[in-house]
């Protein structure tokens, strides 16, 4: 390589580092280097399972960028992550002991160790140590820009000046992450504290980005230069030699500064290159050995030792004992990893949720079903009103007063009568007073006050910056939220419709709900995501869905539907104090369609605890959301016209479920129905009958040795949401059927 005019002439930006910091950053590229080189060679000795992705090559990227930043701000990586680790772990080492033990934990972590950093939950994919500003690494492509997005804003909350780097490759370009998510981080605070840094290695797993070796090869890209995307968001873009550590070093410290000094985000495309393949499996036809080699030229470990040569800063003897005690580390890392214990499988559940106190769960269930002994005769007392004054069978399924009955029951009572959305409204302002740390983002939440009114007020209150008007950008959102949980924030994201979690479901489900897990516990999300499904309104499949039950079959997540002002407002602020992620399903109907009493008083409703609506001994009626007023409804009218007394329950949290208090209700009545509005077909009325089957008794039976009468479940008919109206009207259950399935099982 021959020496530059500008290293002869001193200008070099080599000669602005120390030389301590120069070694410092060769021994980083070489261990990484050599790590990426063992794990090849255990790969290939079945000694490491799983899917690997090398980083070899790229060394420069990941030292460079971890070079321009401290101990306060942090990272989020990708599947092609271990440099990322390697390079912030080192960030943090203090000695070389430190340091021993950072490259141990991450091979052991490779090798599915209980030692490593994430108790081998994570592996390559997935390594993380949260606690030292590695926000972790993620098998989806571009899974991770999100989550970043939502880091920045935590700090932009807290004004804490830390910056959060991105790393993703060229591939994850193309993906809706990426778009939204840098859309999302320009407009929201007016910039977050956020660098996207694009490795652009030129493919993806084999679609190159622009140029081709290889004649006819498809391509990712008509525009050459990632760096061009960061116009189309109106923020800054620098693109640098991604096998320079020195020049990523100098760009990703100016994009640093930019966001320390409010004009963040910004874009970095560092234009770097992989030895290997996508994976061990790859045959590489889509580019040449030729241009192989050509880039093996450009070695980013080789540039800077002939650099650091050729300008006299270290001599080889000093660079080659740099390089040899990167070999001992690893090696070193390998008897470690090899010499740890498995994960035993009794911990295969350790750390799928953060558990809550025992007392403190006992004492607030106390004071809740005290609470709830005043509220229930009033809610009784205006279900009575509403029948009387409907006249005829099913006219008040949902319990709704006149202004003047309502004002009565106040003044009776002592309690307010609201609506539903009045009672989530009131519960979002109290936590938001409560703890600077809530926070409300998503879709026309704000000045608008939500598509349904949950969150009328709250931007009067509380201003533009704790109530987030986004773009129309669900997947940002949702990892929004669970990157700011992750930093310590606790936000509440809406979503208008529940059909909508689905366009948000990668963030939620693979980031929300596993990262805890996935990380080895070292982590919490207490994201509360609030959406509200269900048929009535004839606006058919997209916005009419009930989909529960693809959420209940999701681990590390909690799922609640409430259905009562009473319960809304409880439930909202105990999801909001949660330190899990919750799911918080509400029905249209129920908005502005039911009414109840809902005390002033600071309450919350623990989760876990079902309530009996109401008590009976002939049938236990299961339901949950707006079939709870379709089963009530029923009951009452068997009750009054039949003498047959219905104990319906409400689970109110799916999951956490209280199957205990269902179970012995069935115990007593010996005859079940199970209601749901979700999809028969591995729905959720189909688990909460398997869990009844299986609850075992202090004297060893188990609820199917209760069972009198086989159960009857009573679901949505398995069809998308129709819009005419006796069409969706047939298509979920109704009080008539609960009547029917009451009369067939006590015949």
């Amino acid at each position: 390589m021959a020496v530059t005019t500008k290293a002869k002439e001193g200008t070099d930006p080599i000669y602005q580092e120390p030389k301590e910091k120069l070694l410092d950053y060769l021994r980083t590229m070489y261990e990484i280097r050599f790590f990426e080189e063992k794990v090849y060679e255990l790969v290939r000795s079945r000694q490491i399972k799983g899917a690997s992705h090398l980083y070899a090559g790229q060394e420069a990227v990941a030292v460079g960028a971890v070079a321009s930043i401290t101990r306060n701000d942090m990272i989020t990586s990708t599947h092609r992550g271990h440099g990322h680790c390697g390079a912030i772990g080192n960030l943090w080492c203090d000695s070389e002991q430190d340091r021993q033990m950072h490259w141990n934990k991450m091979l052991a972590e490779l090798m599915g160790r209980e030692t490593g950093y994430c108790r081998g939950r994570g592996g390559s994919m997935h390594i993380a140590d949260v606690e030292k500003g590695n926000l972790g690494a993620t098998g989806i492509v571009g899974g991770n820009i999100p989550i970043a997005v939502g880091a920045a804003l935590a700090e932009s909350f807290k004004q804490s000046g830390a910056v959060v780097l991105c790393f993703f490759g060229d591939g994850a370009v193309n993906t809706g992450s990426f778009h939204e998510s840098l859309n999302l981080a320009a407009v929201t605070h007016d910039g977050l504290p956020v660098v996207f840094i694009c490795e652009n290695n030129l493919y993806a797993m084999s679609m190159p980005w622009h140029d081709r070796s290889v004649p006819d090869a498809p391509y990712a890209s008509r525009v050459r230069d990632v760096v061009k995307r960061a116009e189309a968001y109106g923020i800054p873009g620098l693109q640098c030699n991604g096998m320079d550590v020195l020049d990523v070093k100098e760009k990703v410290s100016q994009a640093v500064q930019m966001c320390r000094e409010g004009k963040g985000p910004v874009l970095v495309e560092a234009r770097t290159y992989r030895y290997f393949g996508h994976s061990l499996s790859d045959q590489q036809r889509y580019r040449t050995k030729e241009e192989l080699e050509e880039y093996r030229q450009r070695d980013p470990i080789l540039l800077l030792r002939h650099r650091m040569l050729e300008t006299g800063i270290a001599t080889e003897a000093e660079m080659d004992a740099v390089m040899e005690k990167a070999r001992q580390t690893i090696d070193e890392a390998e008897r470690f990893a090899k010499a740890s214990p498995l994960p035993p499988a009794v911990e295969l559940f350790d750390d799928l949720y953060v558990p809550k106190d025992p007392i403190e769960f006992a004492r607030e269930r106390e004071q809740e079903e005290a609470l709830r002994a005043r509220i229930r005769p009033i809610e009784d007392e205006i279900r009575r009103i509403a029948r009387e004054q409907a006249g005829t069978p099913g006219g008040a399924i949902m319990p709704k007063l006149k202004k003047e009955d309502a004002q009565r029951l106040e003044e009776k009572y002592g309690i307010p009568i609201k609506y539903y959305n009045e009672a989530l409204a009131q519960a979002h302002a109290e936590e938001m007073r409560r703890d600077w740390r809530v926070f409300v983002m998503g879709e026309d939440v704000g000045l608008y006050g939500g598509a349904y009114a949950a969150t009328r007020g709250l931007w009067d209150e509380f201003g533009g910056r704790r109530v987030i008007d986004t773009p129309i950008s669900e997947l940002a959102i949702a990892g929004a939220g669970a990157g700011a949980a992750m930093r310590g924030m606790r936000p509440i994201v809406e979503f208008q419709y529940v059909d909508f979690t689905t366009l948000g479901s990668d963030q939620i489900l693979h980031n929300a709900a596993y990262n805890r897990y996935m990380f080895g516990g070292k982590t919490k999300v207490p994201v509360v995501y609030r959406s509200q499904g269900g048929v009535g309104r004839c606006i058919a499949a997209h916005h009419s869905e009930s989909l529960e039950g693809s959420w209940l079959h999701v681990p590390g997540i909690y799922l609640v539907m409430p259905s009562t002002p009473y319960d809304a407002k409880g439930l909202l602020k105990a999801a909001v104090r949660d330190d899990n992620p919750i799911m918080f399903l509400e029905h249209k109907l129920l908005y502005s369609g039911v009414m109840g009493p809902v005390p002033d008083e600071d309450y919350i409703i623990p989760l876990g605890v079902a309530d009996i609506k109401k008590p009976g001994e002939d049938v236990t009626i299961v339901a949950y959301s707006r079939m709870v007023h379709v089963a009530l409804d029923a009951a009452w009218d068997l009750e009054e016209q039949e003498g047959i007394r219905c104990e319906v329950i409400d689970p109110r949290t799916l999951h956490p479920l209280d199957v205990a208090t269902i179970a012995n209700s069935v115990r007593k009545t010996g005859r079940v129905i199970l209601m749901s509005e979700g999809w028969t077909k591995g729905g959720v009325a189909n688990e909460f009958l398997r869990q009844i089957l299986e609850y075992r008794f202090e004297n060893g039976y188990s609820g199917w040795d209760y069972l009198d009468m086989q159960p009857v479940i009573l679901a949505a008919k398995d069809v998308p949401v129709p819009m005419s109206e006796p069409l969706e009207d047939a298509s979920i259950p109704t009080r008539e059927d609960v009547i029917a399935a009451v009369h067939l099982l006590c015949q």
